[in-house]
């Protein structure tokens, strides 16, 4: 638990249903006309939310989570995107919670352009994988992304999925250069989960021996091909992406794509994490952080709190 975070109560999950244009949870799938979809979302915070073909199977919906929700622990996300000065925002943020609570994943996306082709890749790699990773696991996650948007070069993504894993600590992969943190309140200290899968970082693993004793010349080799991703969810394969299990308990889990990490450093990070408890705030602060060190991409991170909620 987040040290400034209280405990939530155990009486949570009050839920709201909600009539919806089209099908909410999954925006970025061709579905044909029909049902009036309706929405049921719980106002816990903790993300579970579903879909029915009409307002009174939401309400079904509704009263069924209510019963079976887990009360006595769940997780608390919250993200922030901002465009920034290009045309299209193509990072996109994927949330699932299953009905009890007890399996959920988060992803977020990176599309590769600045146009609706990529926007349109990562909204349904994030959707996808998301789902996927809940149920199956985040290399499961990934990989359905994959074959769910195809090998298309004009609408692709980079990608981190992350999910609880069944033995503590988090379950990650990811491809390119969307990563993923931890911070430990115990300690203060901010972990980066993920190696980046581009050329800048092949350079600097490359030449680190030679450069050991000069690393800013090495960072000046490298940073100016860091925009160059080498994997992507079009082209993964379960050889390429990047996979890691944390040990011990679960922190604070930060997930952001390039625009925040590459322009915001460490440092602020941590501070973003350490300074608001709740996880919407730390998020939106990471954002502003890039525009305020010149960030010039759009800028994404999704916060995930794990909470011990007091029986």
């Amino acid at each position: 638990m987040h040290p400034h975070l209280p405990a939530a109560r155990a009486q949570m999950h009050r839920t709201t249903t909600f009539a919806t244009a089209h099908h909410p949870l999954w925006p970025h799938a061709q579905l044909p006309d029909g049902p009036r979809w309706a929405q049921a979302i719980c106002r816990c915070g903790g993300g579970w939310t579903e879909c029915a073909e009409s307002r009174h199977d939401a309400r079904v919906l509704a009263r069924h989570h209510r019963r079976v929700a887990d009360p006595l622990h769940h997780h608390l996300p919250g993200w922030a995107s901002r465009i920034g000065p290009r045309a299209c925002n193509a990072d996109a943020v994927g949330l699932y919670v299953e009905i009890t609570g007890h399996e959920a994943a988060w992803a977020l996306a990176d599309g590769i352009g600045d146009d609706d082709a990529p926007a349109h890749a990562a909204g349904t790699a994030a959707t996808v994988g998301s789902y996927a990773a809940a149920h199956h696991g985040s290399v499961a996650g990934l990989l359905a992304a994959t074959e769910t948007i195809g090998c298309n070069r004009h609408a692709d993504t980079v990608m981190v999925v992350a999910a609880p894993h069944p033995e503590g600590g988090w379950d990650i992969t990811w491809t390119g250069d969307c990563r993923a943190y931890q911070y430990d309140p115990a300690t203060e200290q901010l972990a980066q989960l993920t190696v980046d899968h581009t050329q800048g970082q092949e350079i600097r693993d490359h030449l680190a021996a030679r450069y050991q004793n000069q690393p800013d010349k090495l960072e000046a080799l490298a940073a100016p091909s860091d925009h160059v991703v080498l994997t992507s969810v079009g082209t993964a394969s379960s050889d390429t992406v990047g996979h890691t299990i944390t040990d011990g308990p679960r922190h604070r889990l930060l997930l952001t794509s390039d625009g925040i990490h590459t322009h915001v450093p460490a440092r602020s990070i941590a501070r973003a994490a350490r300074m608001f408890s709740h996880p919407e705030a730390s998020a939106s602060r990471l954002t502003l952080a890039a525009r305020y060190f010149g960030g010039r991409d759009n800028a994404t991170a999704l916060v995930v709190d794990p909470v011990q909620v007091l029986p």
